[in-house]
């Protein structure tokens, strides 16, 4: 039971890898100039019907016409004139100014949408690319100090003589750590340069996209 357990815990952990439309959806949503042309685009849609009828409903009270006369029993005469009491709705129709400018920004809110989009796309793709080589490079790394322990073994038991093989698998460990390295800096500037197009929630995508969390609902 406890050699079962012990199995298991040497496995290596996978991390979660980010997907690409969650880092899309939320680009868009915190982008700044996307909210910018978002919030022109809402100050210029035209009022609904309901918040119109709101705005030009009004409360009225009138005299009509004639009086009319009460006596009591004292004697004393009272003379009133009636009142109508009611609700007028003048509800104006939208113009056609109001509608035009309000399509006009939401088709720039449109536009403005598609160009982020494109170049999020463009910017989470080459950090696939990057992901991918920094995959295959560990890979081969990993290949390497292997084949190195097992030469320098070999060599020690007298099994193999020729040092120059280890000094050639040396070599290429070497080239291939110094390209981890070199993929590691590429990958953390761009993982920073996606994530600043979030605006001020661009911490939140850095982490996700480095599956080091997720993103806030």
């Amino acid at each position: 039971m406890k050699r079962g357990l012990l199995l298991v815990m040497l496995l290596p952990t996978v991390a979660a890898a980010w997907e690409e439309e969650p880092a899309l959806a939320f680009i868009l949503a915190y982008h700044p100039v996307v909210t910018a042309q978002r919030d022109v685009a809402t100050a210029y849609r035209p009022p609904s019907l309901t918040r119109r009828v709101m705005e030009h409903t009004s409360f009225y009270v009138r005299a009509a016409s004639g009086t009319s006369s009460t006596v009591s029993e004292g004697g004393d005469t009272t003379t009133s004139s009636p009142l109508t009491v009611g609700i007028q709705v003048n509800i104006p129709l939208a113009s056609p100014r109001e509608q035009r400018e309000y399509a006009q920004q939401a088709l720039a809110e449109s536009v403005r949408i598609d160009e982020v989009r494109g170049r999020a796309l463009a910017d989470l793709g080459k950090l696939r690319e990057l992901e991918a080589e920094h995959a295959a490079v560990r890979e081969r790394l990993d290949f390497h100090r292997s084949k190195a322990d097992w030469l320098q073994e070999r060599i020690q038991k007298g099994y193999e003589g020729d040092v120059e093989k280890l000094w050639e698998t040396a070599q290429k460990q070497n080239a291939e750590a110094a390209a981890v390295k070199r993929l590691e800096l590429l990958l953390d500037a761009q993982r920073r340069q996606v994530a600043h197009t979030a605006g001020a929630q661009w911490e939140p995508l850095l982490k996700y996209l480095a599956n080091q969390g997720r993103l806030p609902e």
